[in-house]
């Protein structure tokens, strides 16, 4: 199996857990130099999931490690982009998606040929409840991320007939440090002008989230394994109490959730 972003957090929990139920795991890290799992069953390979060639070097020696077609693809590397909308730097948002939607498409589509050809195979891809939720500062972290759920779901109709099959999972808050590579974004600060107040509710909100519930990598990896290996997996699937609660909110009962202001419209 191959496991892409696994060079920290939810990524190497993952590649733990599989390596645990017995899969030789192929780890795809940026920096391979900097990540150590001292064990022989999971190699790490160099993997920039923005370099095309890259990935498909990388997905070759993974291919010759396992001895042809991966099993299983866990499609898990990216990053969130911090700002609002309207002031969102174009350059960066772009960036953005060439990691969350065409770097990860560039590892799927490597990994299908040898799939199709063997007829069989799994891609997993962890998404966020985050895209159904228009979460104020976020929509270009969700914009990149609800893309790529939009190509795998019609991805999954177009494998089926060669045996590889399609699997979401959307957390809620996980204790990682995903939250530390946020950046933020914008010609229009989040301290002052227009979206200042927002900006404030809003961190403060996530903060107040994340102390609700922080889910442990460990248990959303254990969850990955268990969809990994079941016969007959759900599309998608949410993982965690609050991914459970907030995936049905409206607007404003997101918004009170999250404790910010918010006058009816104009």
């Amino acid at each position: 199996m191959l496991v892409t972003g696994a060079s920290r957090g939810l990524g190497m929990s993952t590649a733990h857990a599989l390596r645990a139920a017995g899969w030789r795991v192929i780890a795809g890290a940026r920096d391979p130099s900097a990540v150590s799992y001292d064990d022989p069953g999971i190699t790490v390979v160099p993997l920039d999931v923005t370099d095309h060639e890259g990935v498909r070097a990388a997905v070759a020696t993974a291919e010759e490690i396992a001895g042809g077609a991966l099993d299983a693809l866990v499609s898990n590397a990216g990053y969130a982009f911090l700002g609002p909308v309207a002031g969102l730097e174009i350059d960066g948002l772009r960036t953005q998606f060439e990691t969350n939607v065409f770097g990860a498409l560039a590892v799927t589509q490597a990994v299908l040929p040898a799939m199709r050809a063997a007829r069989r195979g799994r891609i997993l891809v962890v998404s966020t409840v985050g895209t159904r939720l228009s979460t104020p500062l976020l929509g270009g972290y969700r914009a990149s991320k609800a893309a790529f759920d939009a190509l795998a779901d019609t991805l999954r109709l177009e494998v089926r007939p060669f045996g590889v099959e399609i699997v979401r999972v959307e957390p809620g808050m996980v204790a990682t440090g995903f939250s530390a590579s946020v950046q933020r974004s914008g010609s229009m600060s989040l301290d002052q002008g227009p979206w200042a107040t927002m900006a404030s509710q809003t961190v403060g909100g996530m903060r107040r989230w994340r102390q609700w519930i922080d889910l442990p990598p460990d248990q959303v990896a254990a969850d990955i394994v268990r969809l990994l290996e079941m016969p007959d997996p759900p599309v998608t699937e949410l993982i965690g109490e609050d991914a459970v609660h907030l995936a049905g909110l409206s607007d404003e009962e997101l918004l009170d959730f999250l404790g910010v202001d918010h006058p009816g419209a104009p």
